[in-house]
């Protein structure tokens, strides 16, 4: 049986799930667009950021003590994945607990994330991968 695109991502939640965010996974495509939704102020944009460690990813991490992110389910819409999570951290200096659903957006070519895309609230990833899919994108020409 091939292996379905959600599949070749669940190797990355094992590494996040545990916190470590440094692994360059081999199912990413060399030139792979990753970064935050809108929902992210100071973070929003999606663009080809190869730098390594990443200064975005590092600004994000900075504020929180043992952030780490669970994947809950795996939903596959053509050559997307949305994968739907649940986001956990104390702040580094409020010493809050955070337990916050969320999703993340995977795009895939070939077999390689061409795309990567965090958001926080579920039902915008959804729309997002909706709206992405040719159907839709023929329905509003």
């Amino acid at each position: 049986m091939t292996p379905g695109n959600a599949d070749l991502i669940r190797p990355i939640y094992a590494e996040w799930g545990r916190g470590n965010w440094r692994p360059r996974f081999d199912v990413y495509h060399p030139n792979m667009e990753w970064g935050w939704s809108d929902e992210f102020p100071g973070l929003a944009g999606v663009y080809d950021d190869r730098r390594d460690p990443n200064p975005r990813l590092l600004a994000w991490l900075r504020e929180w003590e043992n952030w780490h992110v669970e994947a809950n389910e795996y939903v596959e819409i053509g050559d997307h994945v949305i994968v739907l999570v649940t986001y956990h951290g104390r702040g580094r200096v409020s010493g809050v607990e955070v337990h916050q659903p969320g999703a993340h957006v995977f795009e895939l070519r070939e077999g390689k994330v061409v795309r990567l895309e965090i958001f926080n609230d579920r039902d915008r990833a959804t729309l997002s991968v909706r709206a992405a899919q040719p159907e839709a994108r023929s329905r509003a020409s």
